[in-house]
């Protein structure tokens, strides 16, 4: 078994060949590529069988390297950074002409954000040049937490992963829309993680900085942001009453299923032709942040173990910002919501 030291010695050679590799972070493991090689980037995208339109976020290894992605850098961004970084938070900037705009999907923006792991950050700063990495497995399936979960998803294509344990946290990091104006800084979170818009509120009025919150963008600037994602190989249903039986809930979807179209946004939908006939539940621990944690780890087991598709009953104690970020996730896993 290779030592920390020469599985990350392996992967920047790797990546300076051009290559892509598996590398962990708190949040769910990624799947890297060096931001100077277009041909590497495409190569994310091909791997993954992504679409293009789908931007990729931008791992830095510090603050001073996050100034040279984005064409502006102010106060809001530094205050944010200074408090989140490392961490999973990843902020939506101008984007720097130097970046490829294969990275951006063509838009004018960029997102950055620091990896809060020990080998990520090494990596970054060995290899010193910034890491372009979405989620380490096949577009719209369940996210990786675990080394083992990649080298399954790409055992085909024997893609090299940086063994760094279990993900700490879980989920993909919060996504936030940064916009300076002469007013104050305009925020939008593109996507939820661990880190919630109270938490961004309280570090901005400690700073004094005058900021606003917007509800209504184009959620095209954050990866993840399609109706469908994150879905396992069996459909999972979400139940938002506790005490319907598992029968009933059953007879609904076999009644629903049917009637989905084959792809939504390039993701295709799973429907069992013969019907769904056996069901497990999926258990999550009472306490948000380590039901987050092992969330698609669950998922994963679960749906390895050959049902024809996975009940979730939301409880009614599951509420309040951190909840509502993993509903994010499990809502979009989804087939159904009944």
């Amino acid at each position: 078994m290779m030592s920390p030291n020469e599985a990350l010695a392996k992967a920047k050679i790797i990546l300076e060949e051009g290559g892509v590799i598996g590398f962990p972070t708190e949040t769910v493991y990624g799947l890297a590529a060096r931001i100077d090689i277009p041909s590497a980037i495409e190569k994310i995208f091909t791997t993954k069988e992504r679409p293009f339109f789908d931007p990729l976020i931008v791992h830095v290894a510090s603050i001073e390297q996050a100034k040279k992605v984005t064409a502006f850098w102010g106060p809001a961004s530094q205050a944010l950074a200074e408090a989140f970084w490392p961490g999973p938070l990843t902020m939506v900037l101008p984007r720097d002409p130097s970046v490829n705009a294969m990275i951006t999907s063509g838009l004018e923006s960029v997102g950055i954000r620091m990896p809060n792991h020990p080998l990520a950050l090494e990596l970054l700063q060995q290899v010193g040049v910034p890491l372009a990495a979405p989620s380490a497995n096949k577009f719209g399936r369940t996210s990786p937490t675990s080394a083992s979960h990649v080298r399954v998803e790409f055992k085909n294509e024997n893609v090299f992963v940086v063994d760094g344990g279990d993900c700490e946290i879980g989920i993909e990091s919060t996504v936030l829309l940064v916009r300076h104006r002469p007013e104050g800084v305009m925020l939008s979170i593109l996507r939820r993680g661990h880190i919630l818009k109270s938490d961004l509120a309280r570090v901005l009025e400690e700073k004094g900085l005058a900021y606003e919150f917007i509800e209504q963008v184009d959620k095209r600037e954050s990866p993840g942001h399609m109706k469908h994602h994150y879905m396992p190989p069996v459909p999972l249903v979400v139940c938002l009453d506790p005490s319907r039986s598992p029968e009933s809930v059953l007879k609904e979807v076999n009644e629903k299923i049917g009637e989905l179209p084959d792809e939504i946004e390039s993701i295709k939908i799973i429907k069992p032709k013969a019907g769904i006939h056996s069901y497990e539940v999926l258990k999550l621990s009472e306490d948000p942040l380590l039901a987050t944690r092992e969330f698609y780890g669950h998922l994963r087991d679960v749906a390895a173990r050959g049902k024809d598709c996975i009940l979730f009953y939301r409880e009614a104690h599951q509420t309040g910002e951190r909840w509502e970020s993993l509903f994010d996730r499990l809502n979009k896993a989804a087939s159904l919501i009944v």
